[in-house]
This record gives structure tokens, sequence and C-alpha cells, in this order.
């Protein structure tokens, strides 16, 4: 049977630098947080600096169910990743390309486009599918907005991962703020909340059903 990708195209500018912006889309913990009325589950079975293989559990629009998906992450080059999702034993393949422009220092465009493979026949299901691609666009944009903002906010303190800030952890040392300090990204994303195992493998469960903001029920900054 011919087959026929449903293409959509969804594109936004922000206000952060582009490393920023590829630390939240590489980012698994917050999944199953900030996205917790999407995804349950994720399983990561490998990573390194340039790929990711893992298992997520998620909630499409219009299914009533979860999805087990399993899914590569590529860094095709420092300006594109590359994501393949399959599920239903490969009978469900989609692909999507995200692009990341900057268009002025620290500030960054974002260009996503979504594929799902469909037997000809279902060319007419176009519109719909660009219609519900850039809805999810959107939701899954300003559900990551505030997390966006607070790690913006503490990176220019200081913040380093795993490390807190020098000068609060050191009451010696005098404090001092970089405000102009280049945010940089280094893959694969120390994680901390995973269910430890003897493997390599690193799962993180949803372990709430409300959220504010982040997923984790955190107060605002």
């Amino acid at each position: 049977m011919t087959k026929y990708f449903l293409h959509s195209t969804s594109s936004a500018k922000t206000e952060f630098p582009k490393e920023l912006l590829i630390w939240n889309y590489w980012d698994h913990e917050h999944i199953v947080g900030t996205h917790f009325e999407h995804y349950k589950k994720v399983n990561i079975i490998y990573e390194d600096d340039k790929v990711c293989f893992s298992e997520r559990w998620a909630k499409l629009p219009f299914v009533p169910f979860y999805l087990k998906t399993t899914d590569f992450c590529i860094m095709t080059n420092e300006n594109q990743m590359d994501v393949h999702h399959y599920a239903f034993f490969n009978l469900i393949y989609c692909k999507q390309k995200f692009n990341f422009e900057e268009y002025a220092p620290n500030k960054c465009k974002v260009t996503k486009h979504d594929y799902i493979q469909v037997p000809k026949f279902m060319k007419f299901l176009q519109p719909l599918f660009n219609k519900i691609m850039q809805k999810w666009f959107i939701n899954v944009w300003e559900e990551d907005m505030p997390m966006r903002i607070r790690r913006l906010r503490v990176w220019k303190l200081g913040f380093r991962d795993f490390h807190g800030i020098d000068y609060i952890n050191n009451p010696k040392l005098n404090k001092s703020i970089d405000k102009n300090r280049n945010y940089t990204v280094k893959l694969p994303i120390p994680k901390i909340t995973h269910i430890k195992n003897k493997s390599y493998e690193k799962t993180f469960l949803r372990i709430i059903n409300k959220s504010k903001h982040i997923g984790y029920g955190l107060p605002d900054l």
C-alpha cells in the first residue's frame, strides 16, 4: 500500500538563547512533570551527546488512552534536532524536525515540522492533522514557558547544575551577578529524579496529578 506523509509546521520566536531551547527539548525529567497531563512515564534506554533512545507512555490529542512509543532523538547538527516515533509494533511512524535559528543575540526562533505516515487514501486528513499539531505546539509551548523563565533567571544569577549558586553556597564569597553570562548546554543533561536500578536505563514516573507551572508544585520566584 502506498504511503503518504501528513505534514504540519509550527514556529515561534523566543527571548531565550538557542542553547536553552535545546536543553528544554532534550530534558526528559520535565516531561512527566510539566507535561503531566500528557505523559505518565519515560524510560531512557540509552543516550549520549548526540542520540537518545527512549520509551514514552503518552496520551495524544483525541486519544482516550496512553500509547507506548519508542523514540529516537538525534542532534543532527548544532541547529537541528530530529525525532522519530514508533508505536503499535512500528505500524505507526511519526517524525519531527526542530530547527533553531538565532535571529538576535540570545534570542531564538524555533520551527517544528511534524510528519505522520498514513496510507495514501487518508491524505484527506491533512487539514485536520495540521490543526491538531499546531494546537499541540501552542499548548506545550505555554506549559514550558514558566520553566524556561525560571531557568534563565537562575542562570543569570550564576546557577550551575548540581552546584547551585556559589555566593549562596559559600557566604564568604561576594555576591556576583553577571546578567550577560552566556547560556551553555552540554548533552546529555545530568539527571537526579530517575528511579535508580542496576542498568544504565533511567526511568521517570509521573508522581503527581496536579501541577503549578513546572509540574512539581513549586511556587513562583
